[in-house]
């Protein structure tokens, strides 16, 4: 069987489309070439290529498919230095062409992710990392996010701010093509009602003076009986009734019966309990809770946590309650990934963490309420470090801006990796980690996972020679 050809769309709904982007495509033209005269161009043969070719696509991909045209066109690629537009969004100006195109269409194109990776001839983790490339870091190595909150603002005003095309024949995003087929289709309906005049006899003006009055006296026939039936159901008592009646019929069947369940749960069967493995090891449980506090302790070397001559009579914790009460499901969920860190803990590190904590325990509440003070007065990067264990705790804020953002799959590897690491590896690491660009980070890890261990120390020499 022969493919039937796609159906052409209306012309009109091509230059609708056309007029509702235009203000946003005349404003991302603008910032992306930083010259009017080529924005004019690009946008002007955009709209001629997507015209002629809007009836491959669905109506609902002509967004993705108008920007992708618009990018594609040379102009787009490079942004004049001494154009007239170099003061339009100029902190998005700056941006490098393909990041200021990513930029673009998500603050001023209104795309989704998935829309403006299909744009731009990416995957959605590509454009999503296009993004992040083009934002700069905090003092803390994390994104600034005020600084996309002000693109944003910035984009929206400037949008507002930008006039209206004068008219859609001298707008650049309405091709002559539509316009032109438009005003035939115009044209031609227009030939069509003469030629039915000219045809049909003009009714004499008593005639439809005439009839004109008929329909007025039919529906205003109409509106009166409707209203007498109306003031009869509301204030008539039998039409009141029948009205209540009316709206009080519900219509009630028998559900068929229940089958049995293949199975029920037992909240008394422990086999059954997600954290049963917690709950078998509430001591070790505890520690887990406090294990930033502990790791923190045990690297810092204070004498009166650390030390034994410190404990003058070690405190035997106190026994479980026999029913402990019901944890929340916040709680439950804290617990889980306080138990998770615990157990990517080495076997001597958490012996030495119980130590540091009988230790601590048997101290004077007044010492421990300093010592927690203390710890809790430190930056959130040291918090977030003590979570991994006192000897990666301790090294932590050198090397976090290296490992901060990492996909899921990479982190246990990594976190080995850390933990075998010797003490000149992760200075290299932490050199490394104010050298390199975020957006080099992602392969750096990668290559650093790709090198066996033996090979690890001089692959990092190299790597920090260059």
């Amino acid at each position: 069987m022969s493919r039937i050809p796609p159906v052409a769309p209306q012309p009109s709904a091509v230059a609708a489309f056309l007029r509702g982007v235009d203000r946003r495509a005349r404003l991302l033209a603008l910032v992306q070439t930083g010259d009017a005269a080529a924005a004019r161009n690009a946008l002007a043969v955009a709209a001629k290529v997507f015209a002629s070719d809007a009836g491959q696509w669905p109506i609902a991909q002509w967004p993705m498919q108008y920007w992708r045209l618009l990018l594609s066109v040379p102009a787009m690629g490079q942004r004049r230095a001494d154009g007239d537009r170099g003061d339009m969004l100029p902190e998005i100006a700056r941006l490098t062409p393909s990041l200021r195109a990513a930029v673009l269409l998500h603050l001023i194109a209104g795309l989704e992710d998935a829309d403006a990776a299909a744009a731009l001839g990416l995957g959605v983790a590509d454009y999503q990392q296009r993004i992040r490339s083009s934002l700069p870091h905090n003092a803390q190595g994390d994104l600034d996010l005020e600084v996309w909150r002000s693109w944003r603002d910035a984009a929206q005003r400037v949008l507002a701010q930008l006039p209206d095309a004068v008219d859609a024949v001298q707008s650049p995003s309405l091709p002559p093509r539509a316009i032109v087929a438009e005003t035939a289709a115009r044209g031609s309906n227009r030939a069509r009602e003469e030629r039915v005049a000219t045809a049909t006899p003009t009714p004499s003006p008593h005639r439809r003076v005439r009839r004109g009055w008929w329909l007025v006296a039919v529906l205003a026939a109409a509106l009166v009986v409707i209203a007498a039936a109306a003031a009869w159901a509301l204030l008539h008592p039998r039409g009141r009734a029948l009205l209540d009646a009316w709206r009080g019929r519900v219509h009630s069947e028998a559900l068929p019966p229940a089958a049995a369940p293949k199975a029920r749960f037992d909240p008394n069967n422990a086999a059954l309990d997600p954290d049963r493995e917690l709950r078998d090891h509430p001591a070790d449980l505890a520690l887990a809770r406090r294990l930033p506090l502990l790791a923190w302790l045990a690297a810092s070397g204070d004498p009166q946590a650390t030390e034994p001559e410190a404990v003058a009579s070690p405190i035997s914790p106190p026994e479980a309650a026999s029913t402990p009460p019901a944890a929340t499901p916040a709680q439950r969920s804290r617990d889980r990934d306080a138990w998770a860190e615990w157990q990517t803990l080495t076997a001597e590190e958490r012996h030495t963490l119980r130590a540091v904590a009988t230790r601590f325990d048997a101290l004077p509440p007044a010492r421990q309420r300093a010592l927690i003070a203390t710890y809790a007065a430190q930056s959130w990067d040291a918090h977030r470090g003590w979570h991994l264990g006192p000897a990666l705790g301790r090294d932590w804020p050198r090397i976090a801006a290296l490992f901060t953002f990492i996909e899921a799959d990479q982190r246990p590897p990594l976190l080995a990796l850390l933990r075998e690491a010797t003490p000149d590896e992760i200075n290299i690491l932490a050199r490394l980690a104010q050298s390199t660009p975020p957006q080099a980070r992602d392969v750096l890890r990668r290559d650093l996972l790709a090198q066996p261990p033996d090979q690890r120390g001089a692959w990092l020499q190299a790597r920090l020679a260059r």
